[in-house]
Formats: structure tokens, sequence, C-alpha cells
């Protein structure tokens, strides 16, 4: 019998997700170029997920920025109702952006304010991942 404080996890490995709804995905996009972010945009669409999906491109650009400032991602909600997420990036020994580290939770658990509390600690082991991948940066 499930309690009513049963958190279900769901398992995404393995499975397509769009960029725009996860933290991980916003990581890749905001590190790429401009001209190919907006080609794999104009590609492959801001297809909404839940009510919280970011589905127009001003809106999707405003939340990279933010991205790129702060140096982590987070998604609200944006993949799944319930799951709060968030994501740093990892450097490869070019300097460039080719993975990230996310974490995630249940919306009431990883709050917006706990999101930017973890975020030195995210940002730490994502930089550590990096440095062992080659990254002196």
């Amino acid at each position: 019998v499930r309690g009513p404080g049963a958190v279900a996890a769901q398992n995404w490995v393995g499975q397509l997700t769009p960029l725009h709804a996860t933290s991980s995905g916003k990581i890749l996009l905001a590190y790429l170029p401009a001209e190919e972010r907006a080609a794999l945009i104009a590609e492959v669409g801001l297809k909404k997920v839940t009510p919280h999906t970011i589905t127009a491109k001003t809106k999707l650009e405003k939340n990279l920025a933010a991205v790129r400032e702060a140096g982590y991602a987070w998604a609200r909600e944006e993949l799944e109702l319930g799951l709060h997420a968030m994501a740093a990036p990892i450097h490869n020994r070019d300097g460039n952006v080719t993975a990230a580290l996310s974490a995630s939770g249940p919306s009431y658990r990883l709050t917006e304010e706990r999101l930017h509390e973890l975020a030195p600690r995210l940002l730490k082991g994502a930089e550590e991942i990096g440095h062992r991948m080659g990254h002196l940066g």
C-alpha cells in the first residue's frame, strides 16, 4: 500500500526528452552557438509537455541567458508535474560544454530556494568531472 507521502521516480535513462523541458537539456542549449541553437529549435520545435513547459522562443532565450549568467539550469515541473531539477555544465578538455550533471527531486522538497542553495555543490561536482575529463579551466 502506497502512503500519501510516497515518491515515485521515473527512470528517464535512454528515453528521448525535449531539451527545452529539462535542466540538462537547457545546459546543452544554453552553451550551443546561437545559430546552432536557433536551427535546432526550428527543426524540433518547443513541444508543450506540461502547463509549465516553456514553449515560446523569446521566453526560452531569456531563460537560457539566465542559465548562462547563473552558471546552472533549472526546470520546475517542465517535464513532469511535481518534479524539479537542476543541472550544471561539464566542460571537455577544449572548454566546450559536452555534458551536464543534474539532480532532481519532488517539487515540495526541491523548492526554488533549495535549488539555489544546492547549486554550488552541483557546480563543484560538474567542475570536478570536467577536470577528470581534461578540462583545466
